[in-house]
């Protein structure tokens, strides 16, 4: 059978000219058995932007076409870019709304870059970025979106929750099964967009009520389409897995179920990945073991349950629910290290000098019985001695040991050139309806180090003896910065305290990032170098992990909730099985791990991005009630339209408007990242205490308004510039209306019945802000 590479030397030949699959076929002498085979080659090769379709249904290489397969994020404001997913493909391409066509965010397209750069283009990222129109769609992505239904006299309609599809769906009485207005819904896409045209649709599913917590939890479930059942034939075989560790499951393993072995993990943790121990011995050498669940053991190849797993990428914690990568009975039982239960693992036994370096390590498996499960409070409790904790001094001993351990790890790690970044977080504790109860910073403390620098080392040895052993490699990496993110960094920090630092040493860096530490420009400072800063993500192959100063390094200790681990975990069973010395297996990880680690790093990013979503969604509706009550909160940026504030107890992060500041005239001055008031050279700088009320809480944008509280006498002229403000919203009204009155009297006069809709939605019009208008 014919491969793409043989078909791309091919197509980026001189003597090429395009082809049809069938002429390709001919050329390749591909019979009939295989022409279905070779046609889905090509259709894989298209959507990786190898090769594009062009007239007549021709394959042609994009280069030669001026065409880029990408995906495409929209603003928004409505214009976007597309990211091309051919590796090397080159920079983004801007596109404005008119080039869009009827694509939407998300959708895999097929852009034509255009001959000149528009000089309305805008920027992405630093450097002037090519433009071009959509003129094709490979994937529709946005076939079931869920938003608020609204409705009036004349019209019905879907507002998308996310806000980069900035068009509402129109919906006909007859299809919008009973929706009331305020009501979240699902609804399928009947007739896609064009230029002039909104999106037509059907709902097929009424969530509910607008503001009941398991609704926004469906909403945004549904909003970023994760997998949150599992199929019939993945709960089949889940009930086929083993409950408990049987005699045969433990031959050839060492044997550590007499051994002192604890776990550490937050107080509401279900599942447990990892365990540890550690012995010193008479030369003072350290003997660290870290014992991962051996969840290979039970998951294997290609089952439904690894199909599902695979997908899904990861585990998803949220608020008081869980969206698990494995079912229960394998994430919670089996696999999960309790204790006092048998349970199989892979341990990493490394041993270090008495300062902390490492000597050698070697990867065994074992089956374990954790001696005691700790959180942890308890974990932090034991070692301050602050309260008693039912736990043996030996026990007890050895955490003192392993925190001693920790610190050392620690201080090396910062020696070889490591960057320690301090964001906070918080801890949402909900109540059995789903309300937030109580909202709690999470202080990393001695525990949470202790864990952390363990699980890195195993990760790094794991790494070291992969590469060592030429296996295939499936890293996380962590690329070099770009230069010149760096300096824009350096000019932030040198404006904001007058601290000249060298961005390129990491030296210099992490003195920064210690000296920031406590005070209340420390978030912006943290956030603004993790954001120079490139992305991990996970790679096929050798790559430096730059923040953590490491050549080698992967993910290992956590299978349960991470599909790379798995990956991993399987890699490691092939080496010690012998599987991996055959040059078909080898082949088979070099040509699937690529595409794995691609996905893997999708799904890492979307978790993440859903984390946050429900959180920022679940706070808002904490504060509605809040409106009007003043909090403290730390500046953490500054605009041209005004200031951002993040609320001290709640991380959450709001606009003071430009339209609010009355007592002045306020310009951003970049050299000291602040808004300077004209007449008063009153400042307001990033890292600033300040005081701010709630002001409004929009919660389609999920976003939240304040108003800065100062002096009585500020507090009245905010006040008159308040109701200014109101006024300018109260603009709105009118032509909103004449818009519901144009769209019913025009109806009859449009070409079609299934076209009566405007070019623009009521909501991508009329609800932008008074200073977006220019008049």
């Amino acid at each position: 059978m014919i491969n793409s590479i043989d078909i791309l030397r091919f197509v980026r030949s001189k003597k090429y000219r395009p082809m049809t699959a069938a002429e390709l076929a001919d050329y390749f002498e591909i019979d009939d058995v295989e022409y279905r085979r070779f046609c889905d080659l090509l259709h894989d090769m298209e959507f990786s932007g190898e090769i594009v379709k062009i007239k007549q249904k021709q394959y042609a290489d994009p280069e030669a076409v001026h065409l880029t397969v990408g995906t495409l994020e929209c603003n928004p404001r409505g214009f976007g870019f597309v990211i091309p997913v051919r590796e090397g493909g080159g920079e983004d391409i801007y596109i404005s709304e008119a080039d869009m066509g009827s694509a939407m965010h998300g959708d895999l397209v097929v852009v034509r870059l255009s001959a000149k750069p528009k000089s309305h283009q805008r920027r992405r990222e630093k450097g002037k970025s090519a433009s071009g129109q959509v003129v094709n769609i490979l994937k529709r992505v946005n076939e079931l979106v869920v938003g608020t239904f609204e409705k009036t006299k004349q019209l019905r309609f879907v507002a998308p929750d996310d806000p980069r599809l900035s068009r509402d769906i129109y919906v006909a009485e007859d299809v919008s099964h009973g929706a009331q207005s305020g009501d979240k819904v699902l609804v399928r896409i009947t007739e896609w967009p064009s230029r002039h045209l909104n999106p037509e649709g059907e709902i097929t599913e009424v969530l509910g009520k607008e503001g009941d917590p398991r609704v926004d939890l469906l909403s945004i479930i549904y909003q970023f389409r994760l997998p949150h059942t599992f199929g019939q034939r993945v709960l089949k075989e889940a009930k086929n897995v083993s409950r408990a560790v049987s005699e045969k499951d433990i031959q050839d393993r060492l044997d550590l179920r007499t051994s002192l072995i604890i776990t550490i993990d937050p107080d509401d943790a279900k599942d447990f990945d990892d365990a540890v121990s550690l012995e010193k011995d008479t030369n003072g050498d350290w003997h660290l073991g870290v014992h991962v669940a051996d969840v290979s053991y039970y998951v294997k190849p290609d089952t439904a349950i690894d199909k599902d797993a695979r997908h899904r990428g990861t585990s998803i914690y949220l608020p008081g629910e869980v969206i698990p990568m494995l079912p229960e009975i394998l994430s919670n039982n089996i696999c999960s290290l309790r204790e006092g239960e048998d349970r199989l693992t892979k341990s990493v036994f490394m041993t270090l000098d008495r300062k902390g370096f490492l000597v050698r390590a070697e990867i065994r498996l074992s089956v374990i019985n954790v001696t005691k499960r700790l959180t942890y409070n308890q974990a932090t409790a034991i070692l301050k001695d602050q309260r008693d904790v039912p736990v043996s001094d030996e026990a007890a001993e050895m955490l003192r040991d392993m925190a001693q351990l920790a610190e050392a790890l620690f201080k090396n790690r910062l020696g070889r050139g490591a960057l320690e970044l301090d964001l906070p977080e918080i801890s949402v504790k909900l109540d059995e309806n789903g309300y937030i109860r109580d909202v709690e910073k999470v202080e990393r403390d001695i525990s949470h180090k202790l864990i952390e620098e363990f699980m890195l080392l195993a990760n790094e040895s794991v790494a070291t003896f992969m590469f060592e052993k030429k296996m295939p490699l499936l890293c996380r990496i962590h690329p070099e910065p770009e230069e010149d993110d760096m300096r824009e960094f350096a000019e932030f920090v040198r404006g904001l305290k007058h601290t000249r630092i060298d961005p390129f040493k990491s030296s210099h860096l992490q003195s920064l990032l210690d000296k920031v530490r406590g005070r209340p420009e420390a978030y912006t400072v943290n956030l603004v170098l993790l954001k120079s800063m490139k992305q991990a993500v996970y790679a096929a192959g050798e790559g430096r992990h730059f923040a953590l100063a490491l050549d080698h390094y992967t993910h290992f200790t956590s299978p349960i909730r991470r599909y790379p681990d798995l990956l991993v975990h399987r890699l490691l069973d092939q080496y010690f099985s012998r599987e991996l010395s055959s040059p078909s297996v080898r082949d088979a990880w070099m040509t699937c791990l690529p595409e794995w680690a691609g996905h893997c790093s999708m799904t890492e990013r979307r978790a993440d991005e859903v984390e946050r979503e429900i959180t920022k969604l679940k706070l808002l509706r904490f504060l509605e009630h809040e409106v009007g009550k003043i909090f403290e909160g730390v500046i953490t940026g500054v605009q041209e339209f005004g200031f951002f504030v993040q609320l001290n107890k709640y991380l959450l992060e709001g606009l003071v408007h430009i339209r609010t500041l009355s007592d002045d005239i306020y310009q951003v001055d970049k050299k000291t990242m602040a808004l300077v008031g004209a007449r008063s050279r009153k400042m307001y700088r990033i890292g600033e205490v300040v005081r701010v009320k709630i002001y409004k809480i929009d919660f389609l944008k999920r976003e939240i308004d304040f108003i800065h509280c100062g002096n009585k006498e500020e507090r009245g002229k905010q006040k008159k510039a308040r109701k200014a403000a109101e006024a300018d919203d109260d603009l709105i009204i009118l032509p909103y209306k004449i818009f519901l009155f144009l769209q019913v009297f025009l109806q009859p006069y449009l070409v079609s019945e299934r076209k009566r809709t405007f070019c623009k939605s009521a909501r991508s019009i009329f609800y932008l802000p008074i200073d977006n208008f220019k008049i």
